[in-house]
């Protein structure tokens, strides 16, 4: 039994779900179900993304092995992948209430909170993550998308700096504090955040979209138009482009 349960967790680790799928079935074929053959089986087909046969094998092995709480977090990542929240949060925190603490159930749980417009409870669950480990660069960016949406934006900011140091840099970090300065109207400090946008992907409408605005409120029409018709090129089905590009033009 643990050479069986080291393998399906050594290929787990590798991820190699195909394998683990057809290990599995060929072992419950001739094997009573066990709490590893039935949890790996399942965390394998909602990996190759198999979701409802894996909520039923999560099932089977709830109902076979009841007091082995990490399976209620199983089937809250199911039902959050569907956007079922409240449901996610229950299993979750039946989960965490049967002692399953796990530095990914604190974040996922944060993320359903989010979801459900519990900040509070969210940042609770992140700042949770980084006391477990203060490096933990996705919990730092989740925590600033909290400060983001409660407009707590020198919070922010520093979450997402953090998230930047810790993870390294992307798109989706540099448009948020983008974002967050051109809300507070730092001008100088949004155009070279969305200038670093640009950098990491040239093709941007969104960056290039958000400078044409900046630059438009600044009364520099000349850049404006520049950089609306540099996001005209990458969609000009865009109306509202358009109608930027054609009120400038004629100005």
């Amino acid at each position: 039994m643990w050479f069986w349960t080291h393998k399906l967790k050594t290929l787990l680790a590798r991820q190699e779900y195909d394998t683990i799928i057809q290990l599995c079935f060929e072992r419950l074929r001739h094997q009573p179900p066990e709490y590893w053959t039935l949890r790996a089986l399942g965390l394998s087909l909602m990996s190759v993304g198999r979701t409802s046969e894996a909520f039923e094998w999560f099932t089977r092995c709830l109902k076979h092995y009841p007091r082995k709480v990490a399976v209620r977090y199983d089937l809250g990542l199911i039902y959050m992948q569907q956007e079922c929240y409240s449901q996610a949060r229950d299993h979750m925190m039946a989960a965490l209430e049967g002692g399953y603490r796990s530095e990914p159930l604190f974040l996922d749980l944060g993320r359903v909170y989010y979801y459900l417009g519990e900040f509070e409870k969210a940042t609770n669950c992140f700042r949770e993550v980084i006391r477990r480990r203060p490096k933990h660069a996705d919990a730092y960016h989740f925590i600033g998308l909290v400060y983001k949406r409660r407009a707590m934006y020198d919070e922010a900011i520093l979450a997402y700096k953090q998230a930047i140091r810790w993870g390294g840099e992307t798109v989706d970090k540099r448009t948020s504090l983008a974002e967050i300065y051109k809300r507070q109207e730092k001008w100088t400090d949004a155009i070279a955040e969305y200038r670093r946008v640009l950098e990491l992907d040239r093709t941007n409408f969104a960056a290039h979209y958000a400078l044409g605005s900046i630059y438009e409120i600044l009364g520099e029409n000349s850049r404006a138009i520049d950089e609306f018709l540099k996001a005209y090129r990458i969609d000009s089905g865009d109306e509202r482009t358009r109608q930027k590009l054609e009120r400038l033009l004629i100005s």
